[in-house]
């Protein structure tokens, strides 16, 4: 799998921070993520592992209390050097969510400052959403989305992939909301891009646990399931 594209909406609130923030502060801020997934009929659990500063990262590694052995070394997304990441590889997500820990982390800043900051894991997961209805209705021209409820999600994001590529994402929606439409002339898509009538594409719909109550800096849980639609006219 490709990176998982939930941290898109994961890091927004980073973004627009780093860009308001001066260059020199050499701070960063640590979150530890579980996520869980659909690998055939079985739930399988992996970690991700972010990393934010108000300036700039020229290296982040990562060291869980629980198996001290191990150092995760995170890298730049997309470019945004105040933003790093980890991702379990696909073929080391288990069947069994990590354990409760707290994550170390060690940064070297472009300035040449090091600094350390943690995060502390709970074992808390959450359910694979279940989506009930992802149709396109021609007559609306609308792709509708409807899912049950999440137990303990505080938020749901929607993603659109054509293949691996991120085309669509949603605003952040309330944990009292159970049904979202997407229509070709809505905001949310990737800036150029128009769905294809007859293209089959790839809906993510992303359920989310915090920390603390809507704070995208400290995420405790999040949980993924795919479905898929044809675009219509």
């Amino acid at each position: 799998m490709k990176h998982l594209n939930f941290f898109v909406f994961i890091l927004a609130a980073a973004i627009l921070a780093s860009c308001n923030k001066p260059n020199e502060q050499a701070t960063g801020i640590g979150d530890a993520v579980i996520v869980a997934k659909k690998s055939g009929s079985n739930t399988v659990y992996g970690l991700s592992l972010y990393a934010y500063t108000y300036s700039s990262f020229q290296t982040v590694k990562a060291i869980s209390s629980a198996a001290p052995e191990k150092t995760y070394n995170l890298k730049a997304y997309q470019g945004y050097k105040s933003n790093f990441y980890y991702e379990t590889p696909d073929s080391s997500y288990t069947t069994t969510p990590p354990a409760a820990t707290t994550f170390n982390f060690s940064a070297t800043f472009e300035n040449g400052v090091s600094n350390t900051f943690e995060d502390e894991l709970t074992d808390k997961v959450l359910a694979l959403p279940i989506i009930d209805t992802c149709q396109y209705n021609s007559t609306k021209h609308l792709l509708r989305l409807t899912w049950e409820k999440v137990p303990d999600a505080f938020s749901y994001s929607i993603n659109i992939l054509d293949d691996t590529k991120l085309v669509f994402g949603s605003v952040e929606l309330s944990n009292t909301v159970q049904a979202f439409s997407i229509s070709a002339s809505g905001g949310g898509w990737l800036q150029g891009f128009t769905p294809e009538s007859g293209k089959t594409y790839i809906v993510r719909l992303n359920a989310f646990l915090f920390e603390q109550q809507n704070d995208a800096y400290n995420v405790q849980a999040v949980s993924v399931s795919d479905s898929t639609a044809v675009w219509g006219n």
